[in-house]
């Protein structure tokens, strides 16, 4: 994870991912999906900073996020609180840069980086494998975000596979100016016996093959349909997308944001500026290249 250290002050930058492939495969015991899907980091990503305080106090840039012991943030640090015994307080800002209820990770994102940062400023000594553990009893995307930056993700998103692509993929990402709630979507899809399941392998292919044009070809995600179902506007939006001259374009999670892979970095940067005067909601041009950020 990209940090930087500077007289006791932590900053960290939190990525946020989209989904290439995604697959539901069931419906597990504990209520939650079984899934399969490949998720890659991208560089759109929320800064958060740290520094030692009397007691744990948390803000952000972003004055409708909820600030209380709910906010995912503030979880991570009651739990690595309770789990290495210190009491110590901390001081947290948010700037927060991606979208809220956009498929794009970044609550989950933030909370990987607060238990990276915390393990960091109070010294816990925690591994990667730990931090790991602790992010899965947090949420079910969020130790993605602690290890490599792309992965196959398995059972309800916490069975973490990484997987090596060496391309530096260009994307377009779209973000409608409105929220998708997560558990509506899930519990408005239904299983069908009969469904074929999508094979991840030849996404999988694609994707290490460099092969821009493939990759699109294999790009998936079967929540497409209930979202556009529900929220018809976005396959609207999908259908003017579709019409620039992107290799292949994807509803990212359960949405709402949509994302069009380019051919190569300056592609990307044409059709974003074209983006913008269309007034589809904010655009964001990105690489799958976030450990090339600089401070």
């Amino acid at each position: 994870m990209k940090y930087w250290e500077d007289q006791g002050k932590i900053k960290i930058a939190a990525p946020a991912k989209i989904n290439l492939f995604l697959e539901i495969l069931g419906k597990r015991p504990d209520g939650y999906h079984e899934i399969e899907t490949v998720m890659q980091k991208v560089c759109l990503y929320d800064y958060i900073y740290m520094e030692d305080n009397e007691c744990m106090e948390f803000n952000c840039s972003n004055p409708e996020l909820e600030k209380g012991e709910d906010n995912l943030i503030v979880k991570a640090v009651r739990l690595l609180q309770r789990e290495s015994g210190i009491s110590r307080g901390i001081k947290i800002f948010l700037e927060k840069n991606i979208p809220i209820g956009a498929g794009l990770g970044g609550g989950s994102s933030d909370a990987a980086a607060t238990l990276f940062g915390v393990n960091k400023m109070w010294q816990l000594g925690y591994d990667t494998e730990k931090l790991m553990s602790f992010a899965a009893r947090l949420g079910s995307d969020i130790p993605f975000f602690i290890g490599k930056n792309t992965a196959i993700c398995k059972g309800r998103g916490e069975i973490i596979q990484p997987f090596p692509s060496k391309v530096k993929y260009s994307y377009v990402i779209i973000y409608p100016g409105f929220e998708v709630c997560t558990a509506i979507i899930y519990k408005n899809f239904k299983i069908a016996l009969t469904k074929n399941f999508k094979d991840v392998n030849f996404t999988l292919r694609a994707l290490e093959s460099g092969d821009v044009g493939l990759l699109g070809k294999y790009l998936y995600n079967r929540l497409e349909d209930v979202v556009f179902k529900l929220y018809p506007q976005l396959e609207k939006i999908r259908q003017k997308l579709e019409k620039f001259n992107f290799c292949g374009v994807l509803l990212s999670g359960s949405g709402s944001a949509m994302y069009g892979l380019c051919r190569r970095e300056s592609e990307a940067k044409n059709i974003g500026q074209k983006l913008k005067t269309f007034g589809f909601g904010d655009v964001f041009v990105v690489t799958g290249d976030f450990e090339g950020i600089t401070k």
